[in-house]
């Protein structure tokens, strides 16, 4: 899985289509049916794909993200990616992106999401992320599938993506488990990195350990990587499976944690990394983001001391 030299310069491309400005607001403790009054409030922008980039980008590497941006919000958000050096491809759409709130509780560490409904995308702008798919990945080192796809898209365009992608020989990471049963299914890739809740949706198991065994009967991946936000994690490739025990932090904000890992993860994976340790060194990463108030921002230093404090066991079968 080494890449050449010519193919490491080469984008990542992240499909990410369910982009958000991004809200956050920190309570001392949020009391629900009560009036609230937040002490601090940021906003950014955010969303699996962009926070995917964003972190790419920490880790020093190449993304280049795929969406459709409308209104205010996106104008927003096209701002600050730009200001980010996140490079995009944002596909104009009539209606304005959704806004998330989040709501932190800083007593009990506890956080509440606040998510619009995306607004439907016309088919003249489904046409026109299909036309920019196919550009993006003639000239890409990866694919990256990065969360759920708005009103009036379907799971015809990832499924297009996945095939495209591995049609052209290309290693694909799939962040996403919502409605793509066909994807699952029938298409191959390479990583599948979703948390321990939706394993257990797509394979109908709560056990994790035997989840992720049995995700190897139903689904086309290569490795399975599953997290549990600060819980143990999950590692599988078929006949092997490992828990993985993250070292304990000040969690500060934990919403883009879950993308952190997926970008480091598939960065290092494609560098040619052990997939077992690019999953270690993406939860290592993901650690030292819950520590910082903006999702997906992180220090590699504290990543990789943050690594030598995990743990590894192999579980038998």
């Amino acid at each position: 899985m080494k890449g050449t030299a010519d193919s490491a310069s080469l984008p990542v491309i992240a499909l990410g289509l369910n982009p958000a400005w991004q809200k956050t607001l920190v309570f001392p403790q949020l009391q629900p049916g009560e009036v609230n009054r937040a002490v601090s409030v940021d906003a950014f922008a955010s969303g699996k794909g962009i926070n995917f980039c964003r972190a790419a980008g920490i880790w020093g590497y190449r993304a280049r993200l795929l969406q459709f941006l409308g209104g205010w919000t996106g104008e927003r958000i096209r701002d600050e990616l730009d200001a980010e050096n996140i490079a995009h491809h944002s596909i104009p759409t009539a209606v304005p992106t959704r806004t998330c709130n989040t709501c932190l509780s800083q007593a009990d560490g506890a956080m509440t999401e606040l998510i619009e409904p995306s607004g439907v995308i016309a088919l003249t702008e489904k046409q026109a992320l299909f036309d920019a798919l196919e550009a993006e990945l003639a000239t890409a080192r990866g694919l990256a599938v990065c969360g759920t796809y708005p009103p009036g898209i379907d799971e015809t365009l990832y499924v297009t993506a996945v095939r495209t992608a591995h049609s052209r020989r290309l290693p694909i990471l799939l962040d996403s488990w919502k409605d793509i049963p066909t994807l699952l299914r029938e298409c191959p890739f390479d990583l599948l990195k979703i948390n321990v809740e939706e394993l257990g949706k797509i394979t109908g198991d709560s056990n994790p350990a035997t989840a992720v065994r049995h995700s190897f009967q139903l689904f086309r991946h290569r490795y399975a990587a599953i997290t549990d936000g600060g819980g143990a994690a999950w590692f599988g490739d078929g006949p092997k499976l490992f828990r993985l025990e993250l070292p304990k932090v000040q969690v500060v904000n934990p919403l883009g944690c879950g993308d952190t890992v997926s970008a480091v993860m598939f960065g290092e994976y494609l560098d040619g990394t052990d997939p077992l340790e690019a999953f270690a060194l993406g939860l290592a990463a993901a650690s030292a983001s819950a520590t910082e108030f903006k999702c997906a921002v992180f220090s590699p230093a504290i990543a990789r001391k943050l690594r030598h404090r995990m743990t590894i066991t192999p579980i038998d079968a």
